[in-house]
């Protein structure tokens, strides 16, 4: 007796590509990818849900009501790489502003397409230097992302949105 379901594929943390708009108040998005000299990252969700006990009930309903995303980036300093020297350039500045593209390599399409979600976002920076030469710094996700899918010319991805969504 198989204990594992057959169809089951390992994805590694690679095929999870997250890249920033480093020109976010120009038409055309410039997309960076987010990765050089970072070794670990991951998006929180912090789930807002609000919870209510009404008096005729032993338990409490619950609702979730929204997502605050957000991810925190440890960056070791390479000159030259470009969301590096666009999130430096936010040293200083409220409201720095960018769109984050989100890209499941792992569950492409025979055709080169895979599924994307774009969001418009900000850049807080948390801190920068130290003995290991980093630039740390906070993504925040603002609204409903848009949903679509992403080409590759190259390195450089194309995203489509989702049409009557």
């Amino acid at each position: 007796m198989a204990l594992v379901p057959s169809g089951i594929t390992k994805v590694d943390r690679s095929q999870w590509l997250t890249y920033l708009d480093t020109t976010p108040s120009e038409g055309t998005p410039n997309w960076a990818i987010l990765g050089v000299g970072i070794t670990e990252f991951a998006i929180a969700y912090n789930p807002q849900v609000d919870t209510e006990k009404w008096i005729i009930e032993d338990n409490a309903r619950n609702d979730h009501t929204s997502n605050q995303k957000q991810g925190s980036v440890s960056q070791k300093i390479y000159k030259g790489d470009p969301c590096f020297e666009f999130a430096h350039k936010g040293c200083d500045k409220l409201n720095y502003v960018t769109h984050i593209l989100e890209i499941d390599r792992w569950n492409g399409t025979s055709e080169g397409k895979y599924p994307a979600k774009m969001s418009d976002g900000m850049i807080a920076i948390t801190q920068k230097g130290g003995d290991n030469a980093v630039l740390e710094y906070d993504l925040y996700f603002n609204g409903e992302p848009v949903e679509g899918e992403v080409t590759f010319a190259g390195d450089v991805p194309t995203f489509a949105p989702k049409v009557g969504k």
